[in-house]
């Protein structure tokens, strides 16, 4: 059997974790007469899809690489920006169908596995459903991974009906990571097949010794060391943990605070500092950028806390934490909870 498992996710994150695992995985399981194919998107800068042997960057290209600046600029000049780029990118998307046609039927492909990074999510994973399913007759197998879902109200979800009949057409298998996201879809979109629930499995593995990690990361031993995991977003909840540390340090709590997280959203990240700063507590805290396997150090704190905002569809990092025996805060979120 030709196994073709592909992602786009340009962050830093679960999605991209867990396809890592996935392509681990399978590779473990097969035989000597399967081959895997694990591809991404050309020129794609997630680390951790470099570490997988033997990846391919398939020549495709989202409309999020070719237009960088389509969310810059005011509500007029971003109108325009999307009304150009939806005019310019229907060619390119229409190649990029061609191209992933092209390589499954180039290497006999019997079954396509796409990890979406969510609901709609990226429209490279989106077309490669489209490229398999015009190739139906040879790819029987089309299984369509979406990591998490949004809350839709009545007008949304009929915004979205004709997406969910494409996915529910396309698709042989539609799979996600909770049973809170399954039953959000089930109950806020017209997805007609029966949602399985496949939870994220990780490897367990601490692979930097002690002095390693102080290189990287201090943690005071005379202190209480607490840690946020996650990517510069506002949804992740950076300025709830940093009103909880100041609550914490006005109560004379033995505390510092240490943040990892890649910065995907400069605005908010200067926010973030702006916020420490005004607040006096940057002798509390460190913020480390960089970072590729941040969930190695999670073992070195007492806490992690895990503020998201919005609705998580698994929480990936609780799992580790916990796996590593590190109790976890978090807020309620969806299957983070």
């Amino acid at each position: 059997m030709n196994i073709m498992v592909f992602c786009s996710n340009r962050v830093e994150g679960g999605t991209a974790r867990i396809f890592y695992e996935t392509v681990v995985g399978l590779r473990k399981k097969l035989t000597v007469k399967d081959r895997l194919y694990a591809c991404i998107d050309k020129n794609n800068p997630v680390h951790i899809y470099h570490k997988i042997d033997g990846i391919i960057e398939l020549p495709i290209y989202s409309a999020e690489t070719m237009f960088p600046g389509l969310y810059v600029g005011n509500k007029l000049e971003r109108m325009l920006k999307r009304i150009c780029m939806t005019i310019t990118y229907r060619t390119i998307l229409k190649r990029n169908i061609l191209q992933v046609e092209k390589f499954i039927e180039q290497n006999n492909i019997d079954a396509v596995i796409i990890h979406n990074g969510g609901y709609i999510g990226d429209d490279l994973c989106n077309q490669v459903l489209t490229a398999s399913y015009r190739c139906r007759n040879e790819t029987l197998c089309r299984a369509f991974v979406l990591h998490n879902d949004m809350q839709k109200n009545w007008l949304s979800k009929m915004r979205f009906r004709r997406y969910d009949k494409k996915v529910s057409r396309e698709a042989t298998d539609i799979i996600t990571v909770s049973a809170f996201t399954k039953n959000r879809m089930m109950n806020s979109s017209y997805i007609s097949k029966d949602i399985q629930v496949i939870y994220n499995g990780i490897t367990i593995k601490n692979r930097l010794d002690n002095e390693e990690k102080k290189k990287n990361i201090y943690v005071n031993p005379k202190k209480n060391n607490i840690l946020m995991i996650g990517n510069f977003l506002i949804h992740k909840g950076h300025l709830k943990f940093i009103e909880a540390a100041e609550f914490l340090i006005q109560e004379s709590c033995n505390c510092c605070f240490t943040m990892i997280g890649q910065v995907y959203d400069k605005n908010f990240f200067k926010e973030c500092m702006r916020s420490i700063r005004e607040k006096n507590l940057a002798g509390y805290f460190s913020i480390y950028q960089g970072i590729r396997n941040a969930a190695e150090y999670i073992g070195m704190f007492d806490v992690l806390v895990v503020p998201s905002l919005f609705d998580e569809s698994f929480g990936l990092i609780s799992v580790e934490a916990m796996a590593n025996g590190i109790p976890v805060v978090a807020f309620a979120c969806g299957g983070g909870s």
